[in-house]
């Protein structure tokens, strides 16, 4: 399973996924290039995806030799849609893709159903949204913790093999439902890149999404818009590297 390798894994970059999130193919193949064998996932969102197409991640593939490719186009529509939809993923061969959990467990289910080898992984409550925005979302759950652990229950019911969600969420989800599900944790945002503004509102650094049992990291902006994204990257593979270390350290302790 995909959770186990990225685990067992020593290479901190297979605990790192950069979102591609530029306008167009020549810049995304460029970055993908520049950071090859230091990225563990490339992640296409929806903005690229539009405009470029599926033949883009062949490109990346070719970029970025052992590199993962994230699909992450959050499906949300009626079951038969995305069963259809996650059918066509299989021609690319990609090997992480997102389906929003608000979808219910009949969507989730075709999705994991007709997923193939690519794992599914049920977005939970976006990075972007704060306790205030519940209020548009739901009167039951007026904490997003509780939202979220809600939303990820249904998401593994339905048989998702992982979960996105903040660093805010993940020691709860982690505790709720074991070493099972492979967490990926958008929002990570390391202290020397953390700016006023910031439209991510449940933001987490590298070690305490680590320590909280994340297992893979998406960082985009601190990395794509540095000065120099290859130290930007290697700065941040450094983080990984100590934060994994001081989690071994401390899970040794008194034995």
């Amino acid at each position: 399973m995909i959770a186990s390798a990225i685990r067992q894994s020593a290479d901190p970059a297979k605990r790192l996924a950069l979102p591609l999130d530029v306008p167009d193919r020549a810049r995304a193949v460029a970055l993908a290039k520049s950071l090859s064998g230091k990225i563990g996932f490339f992640k296409v969102g929806l903005e690229l995806f539009v405009a470029e197409g599926p033949t883009l991640l062949a490109d990346i593939r070719e970029a970025a030799p052992g590199a993962g490719i994230f699909l992450d186009l959050k499906l949300h529509d009626i079951p038969a849609t995305v069963a259809g939809a996650m059918e066509a993923t299989r021609a690319f061969s990609v090997d992480l893709v997102t389906v929003h959990t608000q979808g219910g467990l009949d969507m989730m289910r075709a999705a994991v159903a007709h997923a193939g080898e690519a794992t599914v992984l049920g977005v939970t409550l976006l990075t972007s949204l704060d306790p205030s925005a519940l209020d548009e979302l739901t009167d039951e759950y007026r904490k997003p913790g509780l939202y979220a652990a809600r939303l990820a229950q249904r998401a593994l019911i339905a048989g998702c093999g992982g979960l996105v969600c903040s660093s805010l969420e993940t020691a709860d989800l982690r505790a709720r439902f074991g070493p099972g599900p492979l967490l990926v944790t958008p929002g990570i945002r390391p202290d020397w890149t953390q700016v006023a503004g910031d439209d991510q509102k449940r933001v987490g650094t590298v070690g305490s999404a680590l320590a909280a049992g994340s297992d893979l990291l998406v960082i985009g902006r601190p990395i794509r818009d540095a000065p120099d994204p290859v130290e930007a990257c290697d700065r941040i593979l450094g983080e990984i590297s100590s934060a994994l270390l001081e989690i071994e350290a401390n899970s040794g302790t008194g034995d």
